[in-house]
């Protein structure tokens, strides 16, 4: 199974205060998993209740909008990161 490494923003930290975390999961939708089932807080900072996500979702600086969505393909190595929504006026 691929292990990738998923930069965490601030406040999406793990309670040790880790910013990157090792996950496991041959697409995002499994490494999303991998990284909520260690830390069952980020899920509601992560997922909608209706399953979608809150927050952006990059693999190698590419949005997986632009890929296959959760079901983007993983490789050893690869880098997710989360970003958060940013809103204002």
């Amino acid at each position: 199974m691929p292990k990738a490494f998923m930069k965490l923003p601030v406040g999406l930290t793990y309670p040790d205060g880790q910013k990157e975390v090792e996950c496991e999961g041959a697409t995002v939708g499994a490494a999303l998993a991998s990284v909520v089932l260690g830390e069952p807080r980020l899920k509601s900072r992560i997922f909608r209740e209706d399953g979608g996500v809150w927050v952006g979702i990059f693999v190698n600086g590419r949005n997986i909008r632009q890929l296959q969505g959760m079901d983007t393909p993983l490789s050893d190595g690869d880098k997710l990161m989360l970003v958060p929504p940013i809103s204002g006026g």
